[in-house]
């Protein structure tokens, strides 16, 4: 199948703050909504990091939580999965979860019946832009694909992905093996536009040698410097300049150049000679573009992020802002060059460890768009 160019948000988290090593043990128990049975066995993560446990014989669990906002996410196959946000400076004490199942997916499963041969068909084009493509992609490796559900439909141009299960993930280039809680693949064929997200669990791999430990902390450095993580944690330390992003903007307005060259140049009553051949070629090329251009400007990094006295940040624009990034030792590099852009008129919030919520609200396009995936995917708890 040829490879479309995807205008798409890799929506993978929307979990907060892991700046401070300490905090508080959140206790909790976990039952099925039905009957008020305890599950056992039944996984309990902070949302996209290496945080999390399973819950005892009686359903109950106990997880540390370092101070911050976070999700605390409850996954179990068979049952919806539970998200609850929480912060671990002021817990109110044990939590209750009770989970459902999910009657409504398989009665949706009875009326529109997954394509048994889905794998076949769409599984390549669903690991390019699930998993990703590259040097890091080829050394991850999905070890139950069987738990994916594909669903076409032929005259909307719609793919839609699910999993029974959660998706096991060894990522080999990153050293980390990932549970991954899919709650949503969609592919619009028509428009080119893919989305996806999910919970990410992840687990550091246990290095054979001393070099691959090295290799692994090398190719997480690669997979962090310009991503959104970087360009996030950048922004709200107001580094972002200094980090190696660049924001600009596309702005559309009156041809400044021809109303200046209107002022100075009549051809109707000047005479060709009161200026210089070369001059009048020039005039004659600017009185030529159209009269309403479109042209970059420079946007302060402060302009889009507010800081309350509370000293949270909130991100906040109207229309597409573009990021670029380059190292700036590297003179006359090319530059990275992403897209952002909210589908919402309210304020998305950034946290100090790059985590920004709700995620879903912020659009990327252009190389984060390719590159968002999960074989560059890091816990946000990476470098802290």
């Amino acid at each position: 199948m040829k490879k479309i160019f995807i205008l798409a948000a890799v929506l993978l988290y929307t979990c907060c703050l892991l700046a401070q090593p300490s905090g508080n043990i959140l206790s909790g128990t976990v039952t099925d909504s039905a009957n008020g049975a305890p599950l056992t066995g039944i996984s309990v993560f902070l949302n996209n990091t290496s945080r999390g446990t399973v819950t005892n014989a009686r359903g109950e669990f106990q997880l540390p939580i370092p101070y911050g906002n976070y999700q605390l996410v409850v996954s179990a196959i068979g049952y919806a999965t539970a998200v609850t946000d929480i912060n671990g400076s002021h817990l109110s004490g044990p939590v209750r979860i009770a989970l459902q199942t999910r009657a409504t997916e398989l009665a949706a499963v009875t009326v529109e019946p997954y394509d048994k041969h889905g794998w076949a068909k769409w599984g390549k084009f669903f690991i390019e832009n699930f998993i990703g493509t590259g040097d890091n992609a080829a050394e991850c490796r999905l070890k139950n694909r069987s738990a994916l559900r594909f669903f076409f439909s032929q005259g909307s141009k719609l793919l839609s992905v699910t999993a029974t299960e959660p998706l096991l993930i060894e990522n080999n280039a990153l050293g980390y093996s990932l549970t991954y809680q899919l709650e949503g693949f969609r592919a619009d064929l028509n428009n080119k536009y893919i989305r996806f997200f999910g919970y990410p669990y992840f687990r550091q791999m246990i290095a054979r040698k001393e070099d691959q430990e090295k290799m692994w902390e090398f190719r997480r450095k690669m997979a962090y410097a310009g991503s959104i993580m970087h360009f996030m944690r950048s922004l709200y330390s107001s580094h972002s300049i200094t980090a190696g992003f660049l924001l600009e903007k596309e702005v559309t307005g009156r041809n400044p150049e021809k109303e200046r060259v209107k002022q100075i140049y009549r051809p109707d009553f000047q005479k060709p000679g009161n200026f210089p051949m070369d001059t009048l070629h020039y005039f004659w090329d600017v009185l030529r573009q159209p009269d309403i251009i479109s042209w970059k400007v420079v946007v302060p990094p402060d302009s889009i992020l507010s800081i309350a006295p509370d000293g949270t940040r909130d991100l906040s624009f109207t229309g597409p802002i573009i990021v670029l990034y380059g190292v700036r030792e590297k003179a006359g590099g090319e530059f990275k060059q992403s897209g952002l852009q909210l589908i919402s008129a309210t304020p998305i919030k950034v946290e100090e460890n790059g985590s920004y919520y709700p995620a879903r609200a912020l659009v990327s396009t252009g190389y984060w768009a390719q590159t968002e995936k999960i074989c560059n995917l890091l816990p946000i708890d990476y470098g802290l």
